[in-house]
């Protein structure tokens, strides 16, 4: 059989220069594959433009946003109608079957009060991207935090905010438990 040679462009911010180096990692490391990518630096606004207007790219970088735990912040990512919904973008209805199941799984858990339901649910969601790749998750920050020894239940969180998420619970040690009398 006749094999063709793989190639695409990663669209990328040329203002962000972490993202320009992700990019460039990305193809060196596929070049060893014989995979050829070619890098496409843009102004911000045109990497927008391309992505959410026009639908022309093969790939891009992005930093998806959302800060918060609970995964009905990025409803507009994971449902298929969503206007975030980066890998499809403009359906009316789930192109594929593992499209449609997150739909449903997704409205499911934004109605469901029970936490440990919904995070299988969300779970769940979370099984069907690992499956697909619709989107790759490149990297995660490392956050650092720092607070004097007298500050005692400092508990830092991975998301924002990440010193004042329990600031109910915080409180300086030497002065006495605030939920005591």
């Amino acid at each position: 059989s006749r094999r063709s040679p793989v190639r695409f462009t990663i669209l990328t911010s040329a203002s962000n220069s972490q993202r320009t180096q992700m990019a460039t990692i990305i193809q060196q490391d596929l070049k060893e594959l014989g995979i050829q990518v070619e890098v496409v630096p843009l102004e911000f606004r045109s990497v927008v433009d391309r992505i959410f207007q026009s639908h022309d790219y093969d790939a891009a970088i992005l930093g998806l946003g959302g800060g918060d735990v609970d995964p009905n912040s990025q409803m507009n990512v994971w449902l298929s109608s969503g206007n975030d919904h980066v890998w499809d973008l403009g359906e009316n209805h789930p192109a594929t079957g593992w499209e449609a199941e997150i739909d449903q799984l997704m409205e499911k858990q934004l109605f469901t009060l029970n936490p440990q339901v919904r995070k299988q649910l969300y779970d769940r969601v979370q099984e069907l991207i690992a499956e697909n790749l619709p989107v790759i998750s490149l990297v995660s920050p490392n956050v650092l935090v720092a607070a004097k020894d007298q500050l005692a239940n400092f508990k830092p969180a991975a998301l924002d905010p990440h010193t004042l998420w329990n600031a109910q619970e915080l409180f300086l040690s030497g002065m006495g438990d605030p939920g005591q009398p």
